[in-house]
């Protein structure tokens, strides 16, 4: 495996070839039940393929065409990502897969218990993305009611006992939200690998606790100026707790297409079907769903002023019109093969070892990065080692 790592990601609540509710996407997350023409958009339980069978395409593709591995957003709407990728890794080899969850979701000995269980039974292919939450609104309707900072506080005790569960036999531990009485991982357990641990988020505890516990500390995009700063604060951070080795991910959208002028109308097809049914103005009603986390290129979603595409690059090649008419993460890196490796090597060379790139539809887009893009990012590195 090399030292950069390169994933794409599993639409978990339905692919988006068109815009998020469209009847013409995959999966049947559409808003007109029976009106649905995309691929397994009239799914039934009792059928013979399923939308976990598309995402065991994406999966195989991924494999296929030499990712490293599979990220899974963990939102209430969609599939369980932790059911999901265990379903998966007995259909592939050696793609790992990058499950997200927040404390509140499982017991730290839950969690220990689970994840032993999978590495034994998938080589070790497990990686935890520790998320706490962006949205308020979201949290109290999933019952979890305790503040920002809280949830990070929370956090931190939750993998100080994880780890204690997973490296003792015997592990006391007596704090604010968790407690151990003698409990750790016994027998045939021990033979499992601690998953790797990435997280996210820009607010200072989420700095702080990154920090602390992350073996990759995962970003969104911004301007590489933005990314430099976020990537030395958090190093600093680092150091204070004695740990040098902290590495860092991104995750940002694909547009990529054979000539600059392929991708970037697709990317226009997005963003002008998202002015047609003021795709906008929907994300501003909905903005106490949106993550607490205002990015420095977002724009204001109450103002009447009408935005141009042209108006959404914040770098070259980098798109943030995915952000204005509501589909995340909202950066996009839209350009040739050649210009889209270009912007993911000037990431590369801030520091950036981790990439999750993804598409729409997310099985075609794998392939166009597999076949026309990671060779190139490759290839380059491999000149490098030379």
């Amino acid at each position: 495996m090399s030292d950069t790592l390169y994933f794409t990601r599993l639409p978990l609540h339905g692919d988006t070839q068109y815009l998020p509710g469209d009847p013409r996407n995959r999966g049947d997350w559409h808003r007109t039940p029976g009106e649905g023409t995309g691929a397994v958009s009239e799914f039934d339980v009792e059928d013979d393929f399923s939308y976990i069978d598309y995402l065991s395409q994406i999966a195989r593709a991924a494999e296929i065409n030499r990712f490293d591995g599979v990220l899974m957003v963990n939102a209430p709407g969609g599939e369980e990502p932790w059911t999901v990728c265990s379903l998966l890794a007995r259909e592939t080899r050696r793609l790992k897969f990058v499950s997200a969850f927040q404390p509140y979701h499982f017991s730290p000995w839950a969690a220990v218990q689970m994840a032993a269980t999978y590495q034994r039974a998938s080589r070790n292919r497990l990686v935890w993305n520790i998320i706490n939450g962006g949205s308020e609104v979201v949290q109290k309707q999933v019952g979890d009611n305790i503040s920002h900072d809280d949830r990070y506080e929370r956090a931190d005790e939750f993998l100080q006992v994880v780890k204690g569960y997973w490296n003792n036999e015997s592990f006391h531990f007596s704090g604010k939200y968790y407690s151990a009485d003698g409990g750790g991982r016994k027998g045939a357990h021990k033979k499992a690998a601690l998953p790797l641990i990435c997280t996210a988020g820009s607010s200072i505890p989420a700095r702080e606790f990154g920090a602390k516990h992350a073996d990759y500390y995962l970003m969104r995009a911004e301007t590489p100026a933005e990314i430099s700063a976020l990537i030395a604060d958090v190093k600093n951070r680092a150091k204070q707790y004695g740990r040098d080795n902290i590495r860092f991910g991104l995750s940002i959208d694909v547009i990529a297409r054979a000539t600059e002028e392929e991708a970037f109308a697709e990317a226009r097809r997005f963003f002008d079907d998202g002015i047609q049914t003021k795709a906008a103005k929907s994300v501003a009603a909905h903005a106490g769903l949106r993550s607490a986390r205002r990015l420095s290129h977002e724009y204001d979603y109450l103002s009447e002023e009408e935005k141009r595409f042209e108006d959404f690059f914040i770098h070259p090649n980098v798109w943030s019109g995915f952000g204005y008419i509501g589909i995340p993460p909202g950066c996009a890196i839209v350009g040739s093969y050649q210009n889209v490796a270009k912007r993911i090597q000037e990431y590369q060379d801030l520091g950036i070892s981790m990439f999750f790139l993804a598409g729409y539809p997310h099985l075609e887009e794998t392939y166009r990065l597999g076949e026309h893009v990671l060779p190139l990012l490759k290839r380059r590195q491999q000149v490098t080692e030379d």
